[in-house]
């Protein structure tokens, strides 16, 4: 089924496609958000934020992205709940296809998926993730200060969240699932400087176990539970969401989204923002604020399809 035609469709509510709609329906363009489900991406699952500009009090991500929403529809932006399967990005008119068979029009699109995280299956881990289950020790590291933490994995990103722990949590237990990190050793000398780290090598998580909360691990080969109060997973990164564009858009040889410097992607009218562009530092406010510039770009595109140029030489 065929709907009318928009000045713009986000594809993504998250942080940075809830901040684009915010900008593209205050700059009184015709917008709609297509959002598969909130609770999917990173900051809905999230069930403390205490680091977000301007909001005081912790409260949960969906919350966060609930006043998101509420302030973009105040000026005028749709969502609606549905799965997006395919574009045409080319021409005057690009077209978006979703599960539930409708097929919606645009003179711009914003694509805002994120990044998906790639499960490490352990039991127990889905039903305690923000009940100490975490993946962000720069989001969550101030909660378990003077507590004890455990964190998981063998890249580099393990070594630098640890790290972050080690400033907050009373001792920080390393478990590196293999024989040793995959970083320089000068890395890991950084790791052992800090005086409250313990390092377990050759470590395989089996269970995290609790009921409202994190209450212990089951560790292959050990007699007791390792008893901590948070476990930080960093097995597997994430990629970005990119199924739906069919091959239709520039993508790089490690998998990301191209874009030029003002969010713009291979095809005309057509930009990009959040975690979907395998950005090094992944925080709501940061993507939020470039869910701004791709809504700033687009608008700018949509009255007079001027090149942006930078203002310095």
């Amino acid at each position: 089924m065929q709907t009318g035609l928009y000045d713009v469709i986000i594809i993504g509510g998250g942080p940075a496609g809830s901040s684009a709609a915010l900008y593209t329906s205050r700059a009184v363009l015709k917008t709609l958000v297509i959002d598969k489900d909130p609770h999917a991406g990173a900051l809905g699952m999230a069930h403390h934020i205490a680091n977000y500009p301007g909001i005081p009090d912790s409260l949960s991500g969906m919350e966060l992205l609930e006043l998101m929403k509420r302030q973009a529809v105040s000026f005028g932006a749709e969502y609606v709940r549905d799965k997006v399967t395919g574009i045409d990005p080319d021409g005057a008119e690009k077209a978006v296809f979703t599960v539930s068979g409708k097929y919606y029009r645009a003179k711009t699109l914003i694509l805002a998926t994120g990044a998906m995280g790639k499960s490490s299956e352990i039991p127990g881990e889905k039903q305690l993730v923000g009940m100490g289950v975490s993946y962000c020790a720069t989001c969550d590291a101030a909660f378990y200060r003077g507590k004890v933490v455990a964190v998981y994995g063998k890249n580099r990103e393990t070594v630098e969240e640890a790290i972050v722990l080690t400033r907050f949590a009373e001792k920080v237990i390393v478990l590196c699932s293999a024989e040793k990190f995959s970083v320089s050793e000068e890395e890991v000398a950084m790791l052992h400087q800090a005086g409250n780290v313990e390092i377990r090598y050759d470590s395989k998580v089996l269970a995290v176990n609790g009921v409202k909360e994190v209450e212990s691990l089951t560790l292959q080969g050990a007699g007791e539970p390792l008893v901590v109060d948070g476990f930080f997973i960093y097995l597997s990164g994430s990629s970005p969401v990119l199924d739906f564009i069919g091959g239709r858009l520039a993508v790089s040889q490690c998998g990301c989204l191209k874009i030029d410097s003002f969010y713009a992607t291979s095809a005309p009218g057509v930009f990009a923002a959040g975690d979907m562009l395998c950005k090094e530092i992944k925080q709501a406010v940061i993507v939020a604020a470039e869910g701004c510039q791709a809504a700033l770009y687009a608008d700018r595109y949509l009255r007079g399809g001027r090149k942006p140029k930078h203002d310095y030489r």
